[in-house]
């Protein structure tokens, strides 16, 4: 029986969501949002004040004297929206919840191979778990200024626990737990431990909610163990019949994983140096909450980088331009150190690899807009020594299997001169983006962009921009297929996909111990014939650098030392390019030029020529009324 965790974002609950029903049939054990499960705030035009270019100068510090200066291109046009109120949240959380296909798959299915004493089928319920991006935070490219960002948290966590039993009937209250004062956060941990007497899935059990309570963000940890077999469902009184997961894996309470630093806080489980799940058969899940904490992105003549001066080797080093905030930090690099999960998954609302054009984080959302702080990501991954990790991003309304190479900077020292091959060790992310719209329809999330008339134009456009963009820009993280002959339907070539679709993760668990263990990631469609438009698979041992990954390599120092940094003064950080090597200035000028002069024809050419008719046909209109 195959082992499956399934992960998708981007989903409006006004359009048609035609997936549910295919990711039901792939009966993964959990369904991870990536973000954007509800669009909550509401589009109002575009801010065609802010296009131009903006000469910034590279140093702000107070004390410079310093007159270096670069530019950054503000276009296209920003969008505005207007931010949602909880009330208007919870109403879409409602919507989707409402969506049948939606609620058939999170109720689950009935399995008779989980027939306990042979007397009934067993219901099997996917977990469901994830993260948010900005629509469903409810601010349109989010941050810590929303003002009812801890009224999101506790929304979100409700909608996760939508048709979890014993939670599902208090979820329509959310009102008392949004406007609850901070006390509530104590009494709730107060009764944690009573609760805990079943180690069943709760959502007053779940460390989550308890930050969600204070506002702090929707981040979190689930562990997977896939050791147990059908016939070991009584193996502990620990493990109640309700964290059965398809694929004979069971849910791991927090109180037993003792990965979530709050949890080894607060419990009176002691912590053992062996694990209570197995080592060899288990996943774990790291959500990353990238909007509650988030920095402003900088405006106008504002600088996205860092310049003042901070002790980037110090422990308690956090960016001042940041996604994720002390605590979280805090949280994220002890959870990382706690777990000793086969497979480590992170999950990003937004894409941390790629560094697209243009360079304004108003107009395209990424990790790299904030360099100090996805250094900091990438270090505190790498440094922590979990294995096999992997990133999982969504935001951008299409599929991309990416790949960063990555070498110690400080194993470089000796090595500048030396023609010794260094490991590189390879870092995997997989976007899936775009369940109800992509840029294979429309990359917009306006029903009325998915229907008559506006429906062919936007759907053209979409396409042809994003397929020209792959052609041309030099998006050298972006994985390449060379051969299919284990592949059972995935695309050779460039991996990406344009169309609607969600990722699939299957776990082989079976040669692990030989150090064969694999993770196969699909790309699923809209067709239910339910063939991968991308898959690709990976061993254990290469997701841990272990041994070398299949494909183009970065070249050891040919490609690293260009990268101009100061690898005397790096301490323990990592040096991270694209795994095809860094594409040349000139070649990213060109392509920029092209996806500029595209975008110009593809969306405003039509709108000219349409102009220059109706124009037309009024002069003529006029001459014959003169007439």
């Amino acid at each position: 029986m195959p082992h499956r965790i399934a992960f998708g974002s981007c989903s409006h609950p006004s359009l048609p969501q035609p997936l549910w029903k295919i990711i039901k049939s792939r009966h993964p054990a959990a369904f991870v949002w990536g973000g954007d499960a509800i669009y909550a705030d509401k589009y109002a035009g575009l801010n065609w004040t802010a296009v131009g270019f903006h000469r910034i100068n590279d140093d702000q510090t107070q004390n410079s004297s310093s007159s270096s200066s670069s530019w950054r291109l503000t276009f296209p046009p920003p969008s505005v929206h207007v931010d949602a109120t909880p009330k208007i949240i919870h109403d879409w959380y409602e919507k989707q919840w409402g969506i049948e296909d939606y609620r058939s798959f999170v109720e689950g299915w009935y399995d008779d191979e989980h027939n306990i004493n042979n007397t009934q089928s067993y219901n099997i319920k996917p977990l469901l778990f994830g993260t948010v991006d900005d629509h469903d935070y409810g601010q349109n490219n989010g941050d810590y200024t929303y003002q009812y960002k801890k009224e999101s948290n506790i929304e979100f966590v409700n909608f996760l626990y939508l048709g979890v039993a014993n939670d599902h009937q208090t979820n329509d209250i959310c009102t008392q737990d949004v406007h609850s004062s901070d006390n509530a956060f104590e009494e709730s941990t107060s009764q944690q431990q009573e609760s805990n007497k079943s180690y069943d899935r709760h959502k007053d059990n779940d460390p989550m909610y308890q930050r969600a309570l204070k506002g702090n963000g929707v981040y979190g940890v689930q562990l997977f163990d896939f050791s147990k077999t059908k016939n070991e469902h009584n193996i502990s009184n620990s493990y109640n019949n309700n964290n059965i997961l398809w694929g004979n894996g069971y849910w791991v309470p927090e109180i037993f994983a003792q990965i979530d630093p709050d949890v080894m806080i607060t419990s009176n489980v002691s912590s053992s140096e062996t694990p209570s799940y197995s080592t060899t058969h288990s996943v774990a899940i790291f959500a990353l909450d990238v909007r509650t904490n988030k920095t402003p992105w900088p405006k106008g003549k504002q600088i996205h980088t860092d310049n003042t001066i901070q002790d980037r080797n110090s422990s308690s080093f956090i960016p001042i331009l940041d996604f994720l905030g002390e605590e979280q930090w805090l949280w994220f690099k002890q959870a990382l150190n706690n777990s000793h999960a086969t497979v480590n998954i992170i999950v990003s609302g937004l894409q941390v690899h790629p560094e697209r054009f243009p360079n304004d984080g108003n107009v395209v959302e990424e990790w790299s807009k904030f360099p100090e702080a996805r250094q900091l990501l990438y270090n505190t991954i790498l440094n922590s020594g979990v294995k096999s990790p992997m990133i999982v991003s969504g935001d951008v309304h299409m599929a991309q299997f990416m790949r960063k190479d990555c070498v110690k900077a400080s194993g470089m020292i000796q090595s500048r001169s030396s023609t010794s091959n260094h490991q590189v060790r390879p870092l995997v992310e997989i976007t899936t983006s775009g369940m109800t719209h992509s840029w294979g329809t429309s990359f917009s999330s306006q029903p009325k962009h998915h229907r008559l008339p506006l429906k062919p134009y936007s759907y053209f456009v979409s396409n042809v921009f994003m397929t020209i963009c792959h052609w041309v820009c030099g998006w050298n993280d972006i994985l390449i297929q060379s051969t299919n002959e284990e592949s059972r339907g995935g695309k050779l070539g460039l991996q990406y996909y344009l169309g609607l679709n969600f990722a699939e993760f299957e776990f082989d668990f079976k040669d692990e111990g030989k150090g064969g263990g694999t993770v196969t990631t699909r790309i699923f469609g809209k067709e239910e014939d339910a063939v991968p438009k991308l898959e690709m698979s990976w061993t254990f041992d290469e997701l841990s650098g272990n041994t070398h990954a299949k494909g183009n390599t970065a070249r050891y120092l040919q490609d690293f030392l260009p990268m101009n940094i100061d690898i005397e003064n790096t301490g323990d950080e990592w040096i991270c390019i694209p795994h095809r090597g860094i594409p040349s200035v000139i070649q990213e000028y060109v392509a920029n030029a092209i996806m500029f002069i595209s975008f110009c024809i593809l969306f405003f050419f039509p709108h000219v020529i349409m102009l220059y008719l109706l124009r037309k046909i009024w002069l003529r209109w006029k001459r014959i009324g003169i007439k």
